[in-house]
């Protein structure tokens, strides 16, 4: 028994002095914070500043860059927390103690590119300032300019807890104009920050399959690299990119369309004179207006006479002359009287003779004429006269096939629920009865603008007879006060005459006419004056407007966050910056490892 306690003991202790040793020997990369500096050809300057804890294991530090492409490493030139700055060696002996190597740096080129390497000296906490060059950063395609670059990458034993990376432009700034940006392969942002752009994890890494790979499109200008490549960004970096990821292409970018530039297919940075670097801008335009501009302008052209006989002939066709005017006055009520069917004549012929208030308001009238609604004489604190209606009961639910007699009833419900128990309705309260419920309202909000949606009819579509009846009443209404005869027709035709010059949009001038050649009209129609004095039905088709617009723009807040969130990650895959993908990121340069050995 005391045997087997001894060899516990003995075996225990084994187990904690490799540990300790273990713990003695780990290194750890506190925070690491990165700082690129591109210049005008597309080459960058970086500058890596790491604060490590250094155990008693391994020589030196190390950050590989492999898979180049044709990019360039060199000038290396590392320093630590003491200020002293070292020993560059050519070439670097990666063979060497822990003391030789201490305040010296170097690097070794390998078949996969290069190790950029340094003593780790003392253990202790410790800070590494290391600065080189990256050459072709940026390359130059067919649509854009850009680079997709895995600026760390951790190796085992030697993860960063938070990482900082700001890639800046050594004159002038990123814009959200000029540029677009995704991270991969890390949780953290990208985002562009005063003119920079800047990369940050918010979790510490945890695997060597991680990294921070850093993607950027530049419009043509914003830098003049000396690598160019054949295609777009969008087939030769993008999509590869993607593939994995959680940003998705636009629907334009999926078939192929991605973003244009002025600069054609490339800018070769040389010693260029000012002269040809003009025509480098200047000729690639001359030659589209010479290929696409002019052959386009004379399409244009061909089209547009094509269309400005057509509109003629249709002119003659309806109106009887090339003008399209109407000529000629017609008393009769048109189309049977139904409103909707003359708002798509109206909308069909000229979409401007039309309007969704003057819609509301002229079945309003109707209404009224129906008895569905009465109007009575109200005053208001200001001792005005106003008008207010009270509402009978709603017709039956139901949908008779009839878009007028479907709009009425609509907007007839509407008016009943909105006024209230004791059914007298007071403009204002259309607004505020759907302001109150707007969730409950989009159904019949929709199914309204369904019903006054006028565009049911192309022109081509009119008959002479149709545009005669409608917009022979209308030349009628207005020039009424012209006709010889001056005839005084029955009080119930006027009345429906209002409503039609109440969808026309011209009531007023039109009860002003009439009062004018038949004052008596105002004693045998008083409801009608009152409706025209007041102006209550436009009123009242003001305020159902603005309800019905309030609850179209209305949002939950659950659906205003997720419609947020839509917004943040259409922008965030169209490069407007945002949380980084921790898939995708395929075709990057750089990378290899980074860490202690």
């Amino acid at each position: 028994m005391r045997h087997t306690t001894t060899h516990r003991l003995r075996a225990l202790l084994t187990v904690m002095a490799v540990v300790t040793a273990g713990m003695a020997q780990a290194h750890v990369v506190n925070d690491l914070e990165m700082r690129v500096v591109i210049n005008d050809l597309g080459n960058a300057r970086v500058v890596e500043l790491r604060q490590c804890t250094i155990g008693s294991g391994g020589t030196e530090g190390f950050i590989k860059q492999y898979n180049l492409h044709g990019m360039g490493v060199g000038e290396l030139a590392v320093s630590d927390e003491t200020g002293t700055q070292y020993e560059v060696d050519t070439p670097w002996n990666v063979e060497r103690s822990r003391t030789a190597k201490t305040n010296r740096c170097g690097i070794v080129q390998v078949s996969e590119g290069y190790e950029l390497c340094w003593g780790i000296g003392a253990s202790g906490q410790r800070t590494y300032n290391i600065h080189y060059t990256l050459t072709r950063l940026v390359n130059s395609f067919d649509d854009s300019d850009g680079f997709i670059f895995k600026f760390y990458e951790p190796d085992e034993g030697a993860m960063s807890q938070h990482a900082r990376i700001v890639i800046e432009r050594d004159s002038g700034e990123f814009t959200s104009d000029n540029t677009r940006i995704w991270a991969f392969r890390y949780h953290g942002t990208v985002n562009l920050v005063d003119g920079k752009i800047v990369a940050e994890t918010r979790e510490p890494f945890h695997s060597a399959d991680e990294g921070m790979v850093i993607m950027a499109q530049f419009d043509k200008g914003v830098f003049h690299p000396v690598t160019t490549r054949k295609g777009t960004f969008l087939d030769k970096v993008k999509k590869p990119a993607f593939k994995g990821s959680d940003y998705q292409l636009s629907e334009q970018e999926q078939n192929g369309r991605g973003v244009s530039s002025l600069r054609g297919n490339g800018y070769d940075a040389g010693d260029s004179s000012i002269w040809q670097l003009l025509w480098e801008i200047i000729g690639p335009l001359l030659e589209i207006c010479l290929w696409i501009f002019i052959p386009t302008y004379f399409i244009y052209q061909l089209f547009s006479v094509g269309s400005t006989i057509k509109k003629t002939r249709q002119n003659v066709r309806l109106f009887g002359n090339k003008q399209g005017e109407m000529t000629q006055w017609s008393r009769d009520i048109p189309l049977g009287g139904d409103l909707c069917k003359t708002s798509q004549v109206l909308y069909a012929n000229n979409s401007r003779d039309v309007k969704d208030k003057d819609q509301i308001a002229a079945v309003v009238m109707r209404m009224t004429h129906m008895g569905l609604i009465s109007l009575r004489p109200h005053i208001n604190d200001k001792g005005e006269q106003v008008g207010e209606f009270l509402v009978t009961p709603p017709m039956a639910k139901g949908h008779s096939g009839n878009v007028q007699s479907d709009l009425i009833a609509l907007v007839h419900r509407q008016m009943w629920n909105a006024a209230g128990e004791d059914h007298v309705l007071q403009p204002k309260e259309m607004n505020t009865y759907m302001r109150q419920y707007p969730v409950e309202h989009r159904g019949t909000v929709r199914r309204i603008t369904e019903l006054l949606d006028a565009t049911g009819r192309s022109r081509g579509s009119l008959t002479a007879d149709e545009v005669r009846q409608v917009y022979g009443l209308k030349k009628y209404l207005q020039e009424f006060t012209l006709i010889n005869e001056r005839r005084v027709l029955e009080v119930g035709l006027w009345k429906e005459y209002m409503v039609f010059a109440t969808l026309y949009g011209i009531a007023k001038q039109v009860f002003k006419d009439l009062k004018q050649i038949w004052p008596d009209y105002t004693t045998l129609a008083p409801d009608q004056a009152l409706l025209m004095d007041t102006d209550i039905s436009t009123t009242v088709a003001s305020y159902t407007l603005m309800g019905m617009s309030y609850v179209r723009s209305y949002e939950t807040p659950q659906e205003r966050q997720e419609r947020l969130a839509r917004e943040a990650e259409e922008r965030r895959s169209s490069g407007g910056g945002g949380s980084s993908s921790y898939g995708g990121g395929g075709g990057y340069s750089g990378g290899g490892g980074s860490g202690f050995r």
